[in-house]
């Protein structure tokens, strides 16, 4: 994770990430952990939406609560998600 946001957030034309995840075989609680891993390592310019669904979806959400800021979203839809990172870009 912290190495696909470092590549991403390399490029100045990226204005915000949006990360679609539906645990199956990867729990989405793992994710949220890798998540907030990468951004110990990874200074992120643009804002971050997280759409978080699947196997351990509630548990991956309440690690990132404590988290959430302007720039660490997370929404419950994958159109939610998408419609906000879209605004983000564009303000």
């Amino acid at each position: 994770m912290a190495s696909a946001l470092e590549v991403i957030n390399a490029d100045p034309k990226v204005k915000a990430i949006f990360v679609n995840i539906f645990g199956g075989i990867t729990r989405v609680d793992e994710v949220a952990n890798g998540v907030l891993e990468a951004l110990k390592r990874v200074t992120i310019t643009s804002p971050i939406v997280l759409r978080l669904d699947g196997t351990n979806a509630v548990e991956g959400r309440a690690i990132l609560a404590q988290h959430l800021s302007d720039t660490l979203i997370t929404e419950p839809t994958m159109l939610d998600a998408a419609r906000r990172a879209v605004a983000l870009a564009n303000s």
